[in-house]
């Protein structure tokens, strides 16, 4: 061991030099101790190549990085230094080209790259920039199932075939996956899947493979199936109401929210009573199958709601999203009823919310009737709770429910989903008691559609209609060209506005309105 000389009370410049030394020591032990030996940088820090100094063999190697994350070590298999660099540009050549071709070489599953396409679509619905509707995020998330299931062969998106879609009509029609009911029938579908619903299927995967595309994961150009479109399927769907079919579930829907039970108590009750079973012993054992206190609300609720968009054409996601403050009343005919009792119009003014599909705009309505029952409905409710209902209230809201979930979603707006099973349980429950089926495959939005029908055949003015329902003209007159629209006489159509008035749609109660708000 060799000792130091160093002094006893060193100076500020005897430490400067003491440590200067210390530094340059230890920048020399590291250099020995690292094992890149004669380094040299080609493409700055992207590709290096030295020879590796805990390897017998003297070769030289090279390093590459992509971005800032080191991706490859390798041997060049040569001591030659200038055939090392020749080596080394040429594996960087190939590394840019498989970056082309097949995207990131830093690769995730393709299940990982479907969840971040899920949460840049929930991102979007929340900028309200590509997607503005929930369910349409829903929608694709039933599609994505799909294509996950499709994709299971293939760990990454450049192990992906371009035609790995090549018999997907084939699959759908005969896909029956664990966890999906993807060919159940459907009493609205009885042959699934549709030509349609396959085409928007295929139109949300190529969704999911722009993405990868615009994120520059794989640029790879998939072979979608072309899909003939069933245009007489698209041509009948949200079909409007007839007459007879308003006026059926018009007169059945009072005796609806009187029912008790559900249908399948019903069966039993009727099942119990021929078997001489007494009233007590009936109630008793069919006690599960009694409609509880809040489904009996919401029916009445679904009443209001479904006399309202008959007779106003807002869409259901628009109603949905209407509070109290956008309601304004206005007096309106004053009717002399054939048993000589009055009754005094009502307008509503309702004032879509500006988010919604076509914007702000002003629907004068003859509803007022129900919003007006909607609101001792609701705050009837509220002040069992003891709440206060508001104007900045939503109209159409939850106020709890009969099962586990109790009041955990209070004054939320009420799901689309949740009134479209309430419609197709008042169907099921008419045809169960009445025996009538509908032809039409009605859906919520055909109440919209019988809305702008009778509009036009009551003849108010293609343009007002068009206003009133949201639409420009020349969109109503594409959408409901095959509308069956007549041009009545005078005496007939005064008949006719009589004979929907006594449906429950209001005929002459907003003409005047019409004439005054011609210019919405």
């Amino acid at each position: 061991m060799v000792s130091l000389s160093l002094p006893l009370n060193p100076t500020k410049k005897d430490l400067q030099k003491i440590q200067e030394y210390l530094t340059h020591h230890q920048g020399l032990q590291e250099k020995n101790n690292t094992i890149y030996q004669e380094k040299e940088q080609l493409l700055g820090s992207k590709l290096i190549i030295f020879k590796h100094k805990n390897k017998k063999q003297k070769n030289y190697y090279y390093r590459m990085y992509v971005g800032n994350r080191k991706y490859k070590i390798a041997s060049l298999g040569t001591n030659n230094v200038i055939e090392a660099r020749q080596l080394a540009y040429e594996e960087w050549h190939r590394l840019e080209t498989h970056i082309a071709e097949k995207g990131d070489v830093f690769e995730k599953s393709n299940d990982e790259y479907l969840q971040d396409y899920l949460k840049y679509l929930d991102k979007q619905l929340e900028l309200k920039n590509v997607i503005k509707s929930k369910k349409t995020v829903e929608a694709k998330k039933t599609s994505l199932k799909k294509l996950k299931t499709l994709l299971r062969p293939f760990k990454r998106p450049s192990d992906i075939k371009p035609d790995f879609l090549k018999n997907y009509i084939e699959w759908r029609q005969l896909a029956d996956v664990k966890g999906g009911n993807w060919s159940k029938k459907h009493k609205t579908n009885p042959n699934p899947p549709t030509d349609n619903t396959m085409h928007k299927e295929i139109c949300d995967f190529r969704g999911f493979f722009n993405y990868l595309k615009e994120e520059n994961v794989t640029h790879k150009d998939i072979n979608y199936p072309k899909i003939r479109l069933d245009l007489k399927r698209l041509a009948e769907k949200n079909v409007p109401f007839t007459d007879e079919d308003w006026r059926t579930l018009y007169q059945f829907m009072p005796t609806w929210i009187k029912k008790k039970y559900t249908i399948t108590g019903e069966k039993k009750r009727l099942k119990l009573q021929q078997m001489g079973y007494s009233k007590e012993e009936i109630i008793q054992k069919i006690g599960l199958h009694k409609k509880g206190v809040k489904s009996h609300f919401y029916h009445k609720v679904f009443y209001n709601f479904f006399m309202i968009l008959g007779n106003s054409g807002v869409r259901c996601s628009s109603a949905l999203k209407l509070k109290w403050q956008n309601i304004r009343y206005e007096t309106g005919r004053t009717l002399f009823n054939e048993d000589g009792t009055i009754t005094k119009g009502e307008i509503a003014i309702i004032s879509v919310p500006i988010d919604t599909k076509t914007g702000h705009r002003k629907v004068p309505t003859p509803t007022g009737k129900w919003f007006r029952d909607l609101w001792k409905l609701y705050a009837d409710e509220y002040k069992k709770e003891g709440k206060t209902l508001k104007k900045s209230d939503y109209i159409f809201q939850n106020v709890g429910t009969d099962n586990s979930k109790g009041f955990e979603y209070f004054g939320k707006p009420l799901a689309s989903s949740f009134l479209l099973r309430l419609f197709y349980e008042l169907k099921d429950e008419l045809r169960f008691y009445k025996d009538i089926e509908f032809t039409q495959n009605y859906t919520l939005h055909s109440l919209r559609s019988f809305y702008v029908n009778k509009r036009l055949e009551l003849n108010v003015p293609v343009p007002v209609v068009a206003r009133a329902s949201g639409h420009s003209t020349a969109t109503l007159l594409r959408h409901y060209e095959n509308l069956n629209v007549l041009n009545f006489k005078d005496d007939l159509l005064k008949q006719k506005r009589i004979d929907l008035s006594k449906s429950g749609f209001i005929a002459t109660d907003i003409e005047d309105t019409y004439q005054v708000d011609a210019d919405l």
